[in-house]
């Protein structure tokens, strides 16, 4: 009976095997570490977006119910703050409650919301590169320095949000309000 050679692999062979093991595993860490990038970049984008969205939505919820704007709590002229006061939650003849006195203003990328029993503004909202306003009088007419104004020629306010810059994008969103409070 003749014997076999079982000597197993070669070196030469086992080399080569590493080698193609060591390239795959590159390959697939790669393609991981791409997705993983890809995948925080629509997050952070889908964050910026969803708070965006947040703060717009309340700004116009407040806006809806206001008896009382301030267009420029600030005072720098620009129509870059607001403060929106109205008796609603629940409305009980005064504004003391929560989010019935609101001035909402953006600095250093994060939406500040503050009211009267607030020590300091508040952040409410992170990724917010700017928040502007823009006023109508009732027959649709733009009012150009609301600042002036007189309060009961405010009808119509557009609220328009920008995120700051997520990998080179700013996301925009806007929304009007009919300012019913005074109906």
């Amino acid at each position: 009976m003749a014997v076999r050679d079982e000597r197993g692999f070669s070196l030469a062979e086992t080399l080569v095997v590493t080698a193609i093991m060591v390239v795959a595993l590159g390959i697939a860490t790669s393609l991981f570490v791409q997705g993983n990038n890809a995948y925080a970049a629509q997050r952070d984008h889908d964050d910026a977006r969803n708070n965006a969205a947040a703060a717009l939505d309340m700004t116009v919820r407040l806006l809806r119910s206001a008896t009382t704007i301030t267009v420029d709590p600030d005072g720098n002229n620009a129509a870059d703050s607001i403060r929106i006061v109205g008796d609603w939650n629940p409305r009980d003849g005064d504004t003391n409650d929560a989010y019935e006195d609101v001035t909402l203003t953006v600095t250093g990328g994060t939406l500040f919301k503050r009211e009267p029993a607030d020590a300091a503004p508040v952040a409410f909202a992170e990724r917010i590169g700017s928040m502007t306003f823009t006023y109508w009088n009732s027959t649709g007419g733009a009012i150009a320095t609301p600042w002036t104004a007189p309060q009961n020629t405010l009808a119509f306010v557009n609220v328009a949000v920008q995120s700051t810059p997520i990998n080179g994008l700013t996301i925009a969103v806007s929304s009007a309000a009919s300012i019913r409070g005074r109906e």
